[in-house]
């Protein structure tokens, strides 16, 4: 979705993964990952721990790992995970969590989305995003028809 860009506007500092960045290939996400990061807006970091990441990574793919381990480099309020093991680890680890349903419920109640929740729902699941559609509209809030 294009509303990568607005995370500044909702977090003080904002950190991606290398894994992830290379985990997402070529391609307008990259783009725009590798956008953010040349105008400031997030930065781009290896996790330090790699003790930590290799172990992670027995049981989680490469980006969430670094992404557990680099929030708690940076000691970071929340990790933006959507993968469920991946948040229940990061739990387990004391880091907050957020996935992407909270990130654009946030978005929208500070005015920063002018799609309505269906239009949100209907986006992320044709582009391949796991939630079932009643998930997503109980998380972003069904609007009711006037």
């Amino acid at each position: 979705m294009r509303y990568l860009g607005l995370l500044p506007r909702l977090f003080d500092d904002v950190f991606l993964s290398a894994a992830v960045v290379d985990e997402v290939g070529r391609g307008e996400l990259h783009d725009e990952l590798e956008r953010l990061a040349g105008l400031g807006l997030a930065r781009v970091a290896e996790a330090s721990n790699i003790e930590l990441v290799g172990i992670l990574s027995s049981t989680l793919g490469r980006g969430e790992a670094e992404t557990i381990a680099l929030a708690l480099d940076v000691d970071a309020d929340l990790a933006l995970l959507d993968d469920l093991r991946a948040r229940r680890a990061a739990r387990r680890l004391g880091v907050g969590v957020m996935g992407t349903l909270g990130v654009l419920k946030l978005l929208m109640d500070k005015g920063y989305v002018s799609e309505g929740p269906e239009e949100l729902c209907s986006a992320l699941i044709s582009q391949g995003f796991w939630v079932t559609r009643e998930l997503c509209l109980k998380i972003l809030g069904r609007r009711e028809p006037i």
